[in-house]
């Protein structure tokens, strides 16, 4: 893992190393996410549609993330960087978070409400990274072919630029899909069964309140 960013092209480096850091990252932390929100021995029947719609969400995130990490490296390879990561505090934090909750709370009526809190928080640090890789490269793009412009140097400097923009290309797509992972939680934690969950066991409106600021 490298240490330090000297050049733009150095920053974009280090950013697709805490993208792949988070993407390998969740490829386990999903899979355990997903066996906790399976755990319904205690749950009535009201928790358990609210349970297997989160975890058909996260199970098919994971799935997917197979292919982000495919793509990442292949944005790697078009810079002609060895994939490396690079740790993501936020990240680490957020999972350590949500094992010391499995550790001490008994509740289990209120776990498909904090799982569900936790998968955007995750999905909110994917989106933020993916949009702060694709804007370094953006940017590093117009500064390329700003450089080619006045050089005249089309060869060096054009191939640098069209080697970012496929940064962008290719991670596009990947993007595409947390969003619409955040769309598919916020729309589950606006539905039925979350409603029907939460007349079945009351919470108070501070834990409402705190489940609408992580959107």
């Amino acid at each position: 893992m490298s240490t330090a960013t000297t050049t733009p092209r150095d920053a974009l480096t280090a950013q697709l190393e805490r993208l792949y850091y988070i993407e390998r990252t969740l490829q386990s932390a999903l899979r355990t996410l997903s066996t906790d929100v399976s755990i319904d021995s205690l749950d009535d029947l009201r928790a358990l549609e609210c349970r297997e719609q989160l975890q058909y969400v996260i199970d098919d995130h994971r799935e997917e993330s197979k292919h982000h990490l495919e793509r990442i490296e292949r944005a790697f390879d078009a810079l002609g960087v060895a994939p490396d990561t690079r740790r993501v505090p936020e990240l680490d934090g957020l999972i350590a978070d949500k094992e010391a909750f499995n550790n001490v709370v008994l509740n289990d009526a209120i776990r498909p409400l904090y799982y569900i809190q936790t998968v955007l928080q995750l999905e909110a640090i994917e989106c933020t990274a993916y949009e702060t890789t694709m804007a370094l490269a953006t940017e590093l793009e117009a500064s390329d072919a700003s450089e080619t412009s006045r050089t005249g140097d089309e060869t060096t400097d054009g191939e640098a630029t069209d080697d970012v923009a496929e940064v962008v290309e290719t991670l596009q797509d990947s993007y595409d899909d947390e969003r619409q992972v955040r769309t598919e939680i916020e729309s589950l934690l606006d539905g039925e069964a979350v409603e029907t969950l939460l007349d079945a066991h009351p919470v108070d409106a501070a834990s409402r309140e705190s489940l609408g600021r992580s959107r």
